[in-house]
This record gives structure tokens, sequence and C-alpha cells, in this order.
């Protein structure tokens, strides 16, 4: 009995502290698992202080010296380790995705301070979250020539009027004179907070309008309004341009960036686009399926070819009420600056998608897909017109194979190099969408990239942290499920094999 309750406290209390370790949070599951362990080993060692004061041997107290001299021995060794560690200032991170590991733009925006970056923890006593909070400001301060403080709100009123403060677990940032309140204080809060005090404006990218493309002022799920704050993040400088009345681009445009238009593109705006792709300019183009504006035919000029056809992948399920296999979540991608860091892990999502025919226009010419549909995708131009519980046919003539449903074209015309970039869905930067697994990263890095701003392209924190938002269920929750219930299966099987084990060697 005495060995069984050992092993259920061992087990019970390994998954417990596993489940707190990667959560990096007390959960019903962590603490029950504590409950049963500690009550378990304080069962099993009453069971054996019970035993051995009923068979009490003086043969046996020399062993029994030893054994608990030996686990005196073992916990004065684990101290000690602990303590060499704290003074080494060793860590360990086993959060998902490392939630206190700083992202390579969080790398790189630090790289870029001016002068010591002040950050200062703002906090009501007895506060929880401000445990996570101090850890990942210490990184901050390790990473780079960043000062951390902490200051109660009590104790400062004049901070708290002085920055606006309205909540506890708000950070200040301060450098080079500015400073930026961030009420949210994960790594993602932070970047964002710390971009606006270090970027400065290194480029002009105008946005079409007046041809209902997406609305980079509305901020509801259907605009981009999150778009033009991110783009805005990274130093860019957002200015709109009405192509129907416009006779060129603007000179100190860095690109044009045309959002899904759902009315066609008068021809003379199509010839201002090209004449500013054989100038040297860069184009980032959202198309739709089912739509046509007119940008389709000026893609395939430079050798990106689309038709109306939706991409149809069958490894994608039903989702949002979407017919199955008609929002590809995209896990192929090739080598390329604008997939960078992306892989069979990192995923992006794309709620219905054209697809793209690469050919070069002229020699010399490079075309790429950049992300890619499973091998076992195929077009299929009537897929606009299924319902929800439809299940989509291969057509007869239907070519199975890696669709390209983000394209990239390097050119040169007229003595200038440019750069386009091809979306074939404009819900992947949406305000819904944008911080779905990873499209803001495929996103943010196509613009770096069609402005040659390659220096910027960098996995960026996430919002909650380095936790994803993921679509359909947010990944957080998952694992929470994960290491809540779902850990409960293995733990479980564990258990009655040890019951077995012991039960074998009882008979």
């Amino acid at each position: 009995m005495s060995r069984a309750l050992r092993i259920l406290g061992l087990v019970t209390l390994l998954f417990g502290l596993g489940a707190y370790q990667v959560l990096g949070a007390v959960t019903a599951f962590s603490v029950a698992n504590a409950v049963v362990g500690v009550a378990a080993c304080l069962a099993a060692a009453g069971l054996w202080l019970a035993q051995l004061g009923r068979n009490a041997q003086p043969a046996l107290r020399g062993p029994t010296l030893r054994a608990i001299g030996a686990a005196a021995a073992l916990c004065l060794a684990s101290a000690a380790v602990y303590a060499l560690a704290l003074r080494a200032d060793v860590r360990l991170d086993w959060t998902f995705e490392g939630r206190f590991e700083l992202s390579e733009a969080t790398i790189s925006l630090l790289a870029k301070l001016r002068d010591p970056l002040q950050l200062t923890l703002y906090y009501d006593e007895g506060d929880p979250r401000i445990r996570n909070t101090r850890v990942l400001l210490e990184e901050f301060e390790r990473a780079a020539d960043v000062r951390v403080d902490k200051r109660s709100i009590e104790d400062f009123p004049d901070d708290e009027d002085r920055f606006g403060i309205g909540s506890s677990n708000s950070v200040v940032a301060q450098h080079d004179g500015g400073w930026a309140l961030i009420e949210r204080p994960t790594e993602g809060g932070l970047y964002e907070g710390i971009a606006t005090l270090v970027h400065t404006r290194e480029g002009v990218l105008y946005v079409s309008v007046g041809a209902g493309e997406g609305d980079m002022q509305r901020s509801d799920d259907l605009g981009y309004s999150g778009l033009r704050a991110a783009l805005e993040t990274e130093g860019y400088t957002v200015r709109p341009l009405p192509l129907a009345i416009s006779d060129d681009v603007p000179i100190d445009a860095s690109a044009v960036l045309l959002i899904a238009p759902r009315r066609p593109i008068p021809e003379a705006s199509l010839g201002a686009l090209r004449r500013f792709v054989h100038q040297g300019g860069g184009l980032i183009v959202f198309l739709e399926p089912d739509v046509e504006s007119g940008l389709e035919k000026l893609l395939a000029g430079f050798g990106l070819g689309s038709s109306r056809s939706w991409v149809i992948d069958p490894h994608s399920g039903a989702i949002e009420g979407e017919p199955l296999g008609r929002s590809p979540v995209a896990s192929a991608y090739s080598e390329h600056p604008v997939s960078h860091g992306l892989s069979g892990n990192r995923m992006t999502f794309f709620r219905g998608t054209r697809g793209f025919q690469l050919r070069k226009a002229a020699p010399g010419d490079l075309v790429k897909g950049v992300v890619l549909s499973s091998r076992d995708a195929w077009l299929d131009p009537d897929a606009g017109a299924l319902g929800p519980n439809d299940v989509p046919v291969p057509p007869a003539a239907a070519h199975f194979d890696y669709q390209p449903i983000v394209a990239a074209a390097e050119i040169r015309r007229d003595g200038h190099r440019a750069r386009l970039l091809a979306f074939g869905d404009a819900d992947v930067a949406s305000n819904r969408y944008l911080r779905a697994l990873y499209n803001l990263d495929l996103v943010l890095n196509g613009v770096h990239w069609v402005t040659e701003r390659e220096s910027q392209i960098a996995l960026r924190p996430k919002s909650g942290g380095r936790q994803l938002i993921q679509f359909p269920v947010p990944l957080q929750r998952s694992l929470q499920a994960l290491y809540g219930a779902g850990l409960l299966v293995p733990e479980l099987l564990l258990l009655a094999a040890a019951a077995v084990w012991l039960r074998q060697r009882a008979g």
C-alpha cells in the first residue's frame, strides 16, 4: 500500500507541476493534482513510519538512518542547485511558444534604441498579474539597455494623472523624451508601444480607394483598421490614393496597397499602376475569388496570373459555416523572405481564396508561389455557390497539386527593379483574421519585402505574449483543455500501468 501511495503521489505531483509550468498559471487541474499528490505522499510517509515502528529492530536502525540521511542530502543538494541557478541567472521557459522569450521582432526593435529605455510597471498591491509582467520586463532588461522600475499606483498619484493610468498592471515606456502607456503589457503590447517611440517614418504606403476596396478606417470585423495600425507601428505612413481621379502614383510612394476592389478599376488607373511598376514601384494586391476588378489582368502581365476559381483544399475542414475545404489553413511555404519563420507548425488562414498560375512574363523575371495549399487541392470555378453543408466534388478535369495562394514577383522593366506580391484572399488581412494564426507575420513580411525593408522581416510577438490568437478556437484555450482534462487521460493510463506492475510484483 505504501508503494502504491508513493507512486500515486509522485505521478500526480509531476503532472500538477508540469501543467503549472507550461501554462504559467494555477489551474484547477494543477491544484487538484498537487492536493492529491501531497496527500498521497503524507499517507505513504505515515504508513512507512507506522510499519517502521512495528518492525523496529536494532539491525534496521543503521539502514534506516542511512536512508533518511540520503533523503536529507538529496534535499540539500536540490536547494544548492536552485541557489546556483539563481546566482547564475539561469532561466528555463517551458511555456508554449516561449511566452517569456523575446521574439525576433522585439529583439530587432530593442537593437534600435538610441538611448536607454525606461519601463515602469504600475500596480496595486495584491494584483496576481504583476508576477508574469515582472518576469517579462526582466527579459527586456536582459536583452538591451532597458531599465525596469515598479511603482505602486497608490504611492505615485501624480504619475497616475500624468500618464492616464486607468488600472493596475500597466506599463509606461519612456524613451528619448517620449512616452507610451501599455495597459495590456504582453510582449505584443510592449512591442507596439515601444515601436511608436523608436520607429521613424521610413516609407509611404498609398492605399487605393474609390472602387469598393477594403476600408482601413473601419474598425469592425469586416474592416482593415488593424492592418493600418500594424503598418503605422512598423514605421509606415499610410495615405489614401483615389485611383479613379489620379493620373499617376505620387512620387513619394514606397508601394501601393490594393485591398480587393469590388468594382472595375478604370483603364487609365491601371495604366498609372503599370507605369509605377515600370519605374520601380511596388504593388501589394489582395484579390478575392469570384470577383474581377481589372487587377487580375495587370498582375498577369507581370507573371502572376489567376482565374476566378476557388482553391478547394480537402485537408482543411468546414470553418465558420464555410463548406468543407473552401477556407484553406496553409502549412506549406516555399523558401522566400515573405515566408520567413513560417513552417508546418506556423500556419496561416485564408477564408476563401483564388489560386495563381505563375509564368515569367519576360526573361530574368522571378516569380514564385510563397504560400501553398496541400498537394491534394484543386481549383473549382463553381465553389462560390456551395452551401455550408455541401461537400465539394472535384470537376472531371480537376488538377490536384499544390496551389499557390500567395505569389511574389521580382521583375526589371525600363532599367528599374520592382516587386509585386499578390494574395488570393483579402480576409487574411481583415480585422477578423489578421491576428489569426501567423497571418500578421505573413502580411507584414510581405509589405517589408515589397518596400525592400528586409531587415524588418521577423516573427512578431503575439498579442497574448507569445500565445497565439488561433482560429477558430483560440489555441491557448485549447491548450488549457489539453493540460487540464486532456492530461487526465495519460495520467490515468500511467497510474493504471503502475497498478498492474504492483499487482504482478505482489503475485
